[in-house]
């Protein structure tokens, strides 16, 4: 819990990386304070997309998208979401809604509030948008696997429900966003419960949305913590996007080419 909830992870601060790292140039820059890439790009912005970014990008995205702060990165990653459904689906874009998952915290803008739980909104006027239930998971896992099933099933289902009631009152699901770690309450689902998620995204064609800024860049083990999910083809394949932030020293998203922001832009592949 310290290291998901602390800007430098226990682990990030041992003394063999302070005593190498602490007055360098990267320790400064980016382990001592956060980097804003969108107001005054440094001298080697470019180099260090594709020196320092890229070669840490999912597998499945080569585009990146810098922000100022991990909570623009969200709202950034929304917006392009929602455009890219309005567009495909021929929908209004302000009809449109983001559906997130109870538990989460994506920041503290409006809309970043508003597809998170409730708890977070702080009393402030957010949009009316859904929140499917995170399937309150028994463990151990391995000695609980039929209950757990149950619970996947049912907030599938719930999930499903909330995608097609949406679209009947005319507010479609424009996309959905999940963290792979609940940022309220530390908690999380199965690998199995993603995968079906980002399933039932792809068969309605709603881009998925993947929340790293609060658990990513090695927090979990791996370098994202979604890839613990190994989602592959029969699940629609890679998450859509992916944000990033926080902890990072950098904010921002990556995406595929899908899902850039400017089809006109420069392409860094892996």
């Amino acid at each position: 819990m310290l290291d998901l909830n602390q800007q430098q992870a226990l682990g990030y601060v041992h003394d063999s990386i302070l005593n190498q790292k602490m007055g360098t140039q990267k320790y400064d820059r980016f382990m001592g304070g956060s980097v804003d890439c969108t107001n005054l790009p440094p001298h080697d912005y470019v180099d260090m997309l594709r020196e320092q970014v890229m070669p840490v990008a999912p597998n499945g995205m080569n585009q990146v998208h810098l922000s100022e702060s991990a909570t623009a990165a969200n709202d950034a990653a929304i917006g392009v979401a929602l455009f890219h459904y309005a567009m495909k689906h021929k929908r209004d874009y302000k009809n449109l809604t983001v559906m997130g998952l109870t538990g989460a915290s994506h920041g503290d803008s409006i809309s970043a509030m508003s597809c998170s739980d409730e708890y977070f909104s702080k009393g402030l006027p957010t949009y009316d948008w859904p929140k499917a239930p995170l399937p309150n998971m028994i463990q151990p896992f391995n000695t609980n696997k039929k209950a757990n099933e149950e619970e996947e099933r049912r907030c599938i289902e719930e999930a499903a429900k909330i995608i097609e009631s949406q679209r009947a009152s005319g507010k479609d699901v424009g996309a959905i966003i999940v963290e792979p770690i609940a940022g309220l309450a530390n908690m999380q689902a199965a690998p199995t419960y993603y995968k079906k998620l980002r399933q039932l995204a792809a068969r309605e064609g709603i881009p998925f949305i993947v929340d790293e800024t609060e658990i990513g860049i090695g927090r979990s083990a791996k370098m994202w913590s979604h890839e613990y999910w190994y989602l592959n083809e029969n699940d629609g394949g890679c998450a859509d996007i992916m944000t990033f932030g926080g902890n990072t020293g950098l904010s921002g998203f990556y995406s595929t080419l899908d899902y850039r922001v400017d089809p006109m832009c420069c392409s860094f592949d892996q």
